[in-house]
């Protein structure tokens, strides 16, 4: 059994976030929490504080119903195996509050939505759930506005292949429950690494018992690009990556393959930060 959490702005992209996690809970027999963060400043006058607490009261109590509601409407035409629970929680950063209630609640799947973006817009805006995912040891499911779960039949996972032993043993876990067929692929930057690289992987695969793996190695100096066009070759169900830590240059300067893909891809995102 596993607790997914599912941040949500009681947006319709939630909700949209909110019916894909009561598919895979289904599935997975988890359980679902939903969040709703109220984000809180700390004034120095204590005049001010005892107004905001009061304010703060209210946004709770709207909240509380308004998630309420949310978790009828969708009731409406989604059964959930377990019932849904909601919660409320206050924290000056979104990012912050939800990786600390994760841990309080012993979480093992978030599921946030993401709306897609092209060119400059992707490489500029800001995301909850991109920023979640730069931050959070729990997975992070990024479902796009259009997403509907079916089942991750065939699922993507694009990997540097510095950690590739320990990053299958952390997914296979996942992935199981599904009998998900895994298109494990490599961008690679020359033809000349491409049969040395494979050996590589096919050792690895080996070893992590798991059958249904399938192999590719790609040449492409655009990686977003080629991973982008197998994903949509193969009409995946699912795009697997794992984030790394970045220098503050990188930070500044360049957003992540990962954090790119959660606003490029048209499929789920399922994002695991390598520790």
């Amino acid at each position: 059994m596993v607790n997914i959490l599912v941040p949500t702005d009681l947006s319709e992209l939630s909700k949209i976030a909110a019916q894909y996690a009561i598919k895979i809970a289904n599935k997975m027999d988890g359980n679902i929490t939903l969040l709703h963060v109220i984000n809180i400043i700390q004034p120095t006058r204590a005049t001010m504080r005892l107004r905001l607490k009061s304010l703060e009261q209210e946004l709770v109590d709207v909240a509380q119903e308004d998630m309420e509601v949310m978790v009828k409407d969708i009731s409406k035409t989604l059964k959930a195996t377990q019932p849904v629970k909601v919660r409320i929680a206050k924290g000056s950063s979104f990012n912050d509050t939800v990786k600390k209630e994760a841990k309080k609640l012993r979480t093992g799947l978030i599921i946030m939505g993401t709306r897609g973006a092209s060119g400059l817009k992707k490489y500029v805006m800001g995301s909850n759930t991109a920023s979640v995912i730069e931050i959070s040891h729990v997975p992070v499911l990024a479902v796009p506005e259009l997403g509907s779960f079916k089942n991750f039949r065939n699922v993507v996972y694009a990997s540097d292949l510095q950690h590739l032993e320990k990053e299958l043993k952390t997914l296979i876990p996942y992935l199981e429950k599904f009998d998900s067929t895994v298109h494990l692929i490599h961008v690679a930057q020359s033809l000349k690494t491409v049969s040395a690289v494979e050996k590589k992987i096919d050792a690895v695969v080996q070893k992590s018992g798991y059958k249904n793996i399938i192999v590719r190695v790609m040449v492409n100096k655009n990686i977003d690009e080629a991973i982008d066009h197998y994903v949509v070759a193969t009409k995946a169900d699912l795009l697997t990556m794992f984030t790394h830590e970045r220098s503050f240059y990188e930070k500044l300067f360049d957003r992540s393959i990962t954090r790119k893909m959660a606003f490029h891809s048209n499929v789920p995102l399922l994002a695991f930060r390598q520790r």
